[in-house]
C-alpha cells in the first residue's frame, strides 16, 4: 500500500484534504462502487480513455458469441472461420457540478474549521447519492416515482445518454398474466418469481445474447428495492433457505442484516431503487438481475485542484463580496449508460417488475 510522508510540522493542504475527502464518499461508497471495475466481468465497466485523451464520446464493445458449428474431421476449416463479431456501444461525456456557499465571514468566524468540514462532507454525500441515482436510473431505464431524491422527477439523461426502455427479453412482469396490464398490486416479490427470472435468463441462450454471470460461480447480482426486500422476508420458503443454507450463529446473514441469496442470485437492497406507475395505475417496483457489463461508467480528466493528478471529482474555494462569503464547489466529468449488446437489446440486465407492499 502506498503511503505518503508528511514533513514534521507541515500541514496537509485543506482543498487537497477536502478533494480526498469527496473522492471517498462520492467515487468509493455510492452503491455500485463494489460492483464496478475495468473489467469485463465487473457489472458496471469503468471506462478511463479520457483521463489522458480528448474528446466526449467512447465505443463500448461487446463481443457476441461464436456460432458456427466448427469443422469435423478433416474438413477443411480455412475460409469457414468463425466471425469475431463486436458490437459497439456509444456513451458520451458530461459534466455535473454542485456547490454550497457560507453566509459570511461572521459566520465563519464562529465555527470555520467545522462549517469547512461540514462542506466537504455535504457535497461528497450528494455525490454520492447522485452516482448512486444516476447508474441506478440508467440501468431501471426509467426515472421513477421515489421522491426527495437527487435526480428531479422528468430526469430523462445526463448528457447525450438517453434513458434505454428494458426490452421485451429481458423483463418479467409479476402476476399470473405476465403483462404489465395483467399485473396487480398483490403481485409481489417472492421465491418462485425468482425462480421463473432464473429460468428466463437460461433460456436467453436461445436468444444467441446470453448473460454472462459475474463470476466463475455462475452467480448474477439481484438488486432490490426496500419494499421488495419487505415482501421477500415474508415468503417463507426464502426465510427457510437463508436459515438453512447459510452459516449458523451470530454468522447467519439474519443476524448482519445482508439480504442473503437465491440459487445462484446474490441479493442486495439498493434504498434508491426504482418505484413507478403501470399503465394500469399499480404502484409497481423495479427489480435488477445484472450480470458481467450490465452498464459503464466512462469518466473524464478531472485534474484536482492542488495535487496535479487526474482525480475524478474537483473542489474549488472561491471568495465572493470582497471575500466576505466562501464558497464550496465541486465538479466531475462522466457518463454512464446501460449496455446493449444488439441494437434494442439490453445485454445483461434482467428486469424483475412487482406490485409491493406499502409500508
Amino acid at each position: 500500500m502506498a503511503t505518503t510522508a508528511v514533513a514534521s510540522g507541515a500541514a496537509l493542504d485543506p482543498v487537497w484534504v477536502q478533494e480526498k475527502v469527496i473522492a471517498q464518499y462520492a467515487s468509493r461508497e455510492n452503491f455500485w462502487a463494489k460492483y464496478t471495475g475495468p473489467g469485463p466481468n465487473s457489472v458496471i465497466q469503468t471506462i478511463d480513455t479520457f483521463k489522458s485523451n480528448p474528446g466526449d464520446t467512447v465505443k463500448v464493445h461487446i463481443f457476441s458469441k461464436l456460432g458456427s458449428a466448427g469443422v469435423d474431421s478433416d474438413g477443411t476449416l480455412e475460409n469457414n472461420e468463425d466471425s469475431l463479431t463486436p458490437n459497439a456501444d456509444t456513451l458520451y461525456l458530461d459534466q455535473k457540478r454542485n456547490a454550497v456557499r457560507l453566509a459570511g465571514r461572521l459566520t465563519e468566524q464562529r465555527s470555520a474549521i467545522d462549517l469547512r468540514k461540514q462542506a466537504g462532507y455535504a457535497l461528497g454525500t450528494w455525490g454520492k447519492d447522485w452516482l448512486t441515482e444516476l447508474i441506478t436510473v440508467y440501468l431501471s431505464g426509467r426515472r421513477g416515482t421515489r421522491t426527495l431524491t437527487v435526480l428531479p422527477t422528468g430526469f430523462t439523461a445526463f448528457g447525450s445518454n438517453a434513458l434505454r426502455t428494458p426490452d421485451a427479453t429481458h423483463t418479467l412482469w409479476a402476476g399470473s398474466a405476465a403483462t404489465e396490464a395483467g399485473m396487480t398490486a398483490n403481485d409481489k416479490l417472492t421465491s418462485a418469481l425468482l425462480d421463473k427470472a432464473i429460468a428466463k435468463i437460461r433460456l436467453l441462450i436461445n436468444s444467441g445474447v446470453p448473460m454472462k454471470p459475474i463470476n466463475e460461480q455462475g452467480d448474477y447480482l439481484c438488486v432490490v428495492t426496500p419494499e421488495q426486500e419487505y415482501d421477500l422476508w415474508q415468503d417463507a420458503d426464502f426465510v427457510a433457505a437463508q436459515l438453512q443454507a447459510a452459516d449458523r450463529g451470530d454468522k447467519n446473514r439474519l443476524f448482519t442484516g445482508a439480504l442473503g441469496r437465491w440459487k445462484n442470485l446474490i441479493l442486495v437492497c439498493n434504498p434508491a431503487g426504482v418505484l413507478f406507475t403501470t399503465s394500469g395505475s399499480v404502484s409497481a417496483a423495479q427489480a435488477l438481475i445484472c450480470g458481467a457489463q450490465a452498464g459503464a461508467l466512462v469518466t473524464g480528466k478531472e485534474m484536482g485542484a492542488t495535487d496535479g493528478g487526474n482525480g475524478s471529482w474537483r473542489y474549488i474555494e472561491k471568495g465572493f463580496d470582497y471575500d466576505n462569503q466562501t464558497g464550496f464547489a465541486v465538479s466531475t466529468m462522466l457518463g454512464a449508460q446501460k449496455l446493449r449488446c444488439v441494437s434494442g437489446s439490453d445485454n445483461a440486465v434482467f428486469s424483475v417488475q412487482t406490485g409491493y407492499t406499502s409500508i
